[in-house]
């Protein structure tokens, strides 16, 4: 098996929730991207700041990272959909990562769609090979064991082929 990452960034906890399962069942690193200045996490705030950042693609201060994605053969980036982009921690994430030649997938979390996030996601990789992409409709309120197992089953085909 291919020595993997998870790399993630959660507010409410569906992407937080998401990484651990699939670290847990495929037995792979993980760490989850934090901000140097936190996020708001209630209020008009939350909201407001969170869209504004992801609209104006901001890319904040993130503190020390846990693992160098350079030494993986393949990364998972795990975001939620802010305002149908990825959150500006996960940009951060990727415009200073070293994933040139690298396998990478991506996984979100989203409330409406999150067509036009993956699109981005993969234009902020260009260097990296893109071998996936799955989204999930606010997993910790439908069902997450349906979204649990269909992401442990991409996962998996992905780290086989």
């Amino acid at each position: 098996m291919p020595n993997a990452l998870i790399v993630f960034y959660s507010l409410d906890g569906d992407v937080r929730f998401l990484a651990r399962t699939l670290a847990k069942e495929l037995v792979m690193d993980s760490m989850e991207l934090e901000l140097v200045k936190p996020h708001p996490t209630h209020g008009f705030m939350k909201y407001f700041t969170g869209g504004f950042l992801a609209a104006t693609g901001a890319t904040p201060p993130l503190r020390p990272l846990a693992h160098d994605a350079a030494d993986y053969d393949i990364v998972f980036i795990g975001t939620p959909v802010w305002n149908s982009r990825p959150t500006p921690a996960v940009r951060t994430f990727l415009k200073g990562a070293d994933l040139e030649g690298k396998r990478v997938a991506f996984f979100t979390s989203y409330g409406g769609s999150d067509v036009k996030t993956h699109r981005i996601l993969n234009s902020l990789v260009p260097g990296a090979k893109v071998v996936g992409n799955i989204g999930f409709k606010m997993p910790l309120k439908m069902d997450k064991e349906q979204c649990s197992a269909d992401l442990v089953r991409w996962a998996k085909e992905l780290l086989n082929n």
